[in-house]
C-alpha cells in the first residue's frame, strides 16, 4: 500500500507543475474514482502479499479494473491526472479510500468474532494522512 500510496503523491506532486489541467472530456466521477482508487490500493496490496499466485493464475489488476469499471487505461489516467492536479482536493478522496478500508477492515473482525469466538489482536496500520 505504501507504493501506491507514494506512487499518487508523486504523480499529483508532478501534475501541479503542469499549471492548469484541462477537464477531460471522458471525465470520471469521483465517486467511481474513490471506487476505483480503493479496489486498486486492495488488489495491488494482495499481488504484494501473494505475487506468485497472481503471476500462476494470470491475473492483471489493472485489466480487472478496466473490465469492472467498464473504462480504458486513457479514461483512467486523464481523470485521475485532473484529480491529482489539486493535492488537497485528492487527499480528500485518498481520505474516503482509506476510511472504506477501515470500514471492510472493522466487517470482517466481527465476522471472525462470531465464526471463531475470538477476539482478534490488535494491529497498528498507519493510514495515508
Amino acid at each position: 500500500m505504501k507504493k501506491i500510496a507514494l506512487f499518487f503523491v508523486l504523480f499529483a506532486a508532478l501534475s501541479c507543475g503542469n499549471g492548469a489541467i484541462e477537464k477531460p472530456e471522458n471525465l470520471l466521477s469521483e465517486e467511481m474514482m474513490v471506487d476505483i482508487l480503493y479496489d486498486l490500493t486492495v488488489l495491488q496490496s494482495a499481488e504484494n502479499l501473494n505475487p506468485v499466485e497472481f503471476s500462476q493464475n494470470n491475473v492483471k489488476v489493472n485489466e480487472m479494473i478496466y473490465k469492472k469499471y467498464n473504462i480504458d487505461s486513457i479514461s483512467f489516467a486523464q481523470s485521475n491526472r485532473y484529480y491529482a492536479a489539486d493535492p488537497h482536493h485528492y487527499q480528500k478522496m485518498f481520505k474516503k479510500v482509506v476510511e472504506k478500508i477501515e470500514a471492510n477492515k472493522k466487517g470482517l473482525d466481527e465476522q471472525t468474532v462470531k465464526e471463531t469466538g475470538k477476539e482478534l489482536a490488535p494491529t497498528y496500520t498507519p493510514a495515508i494522512q
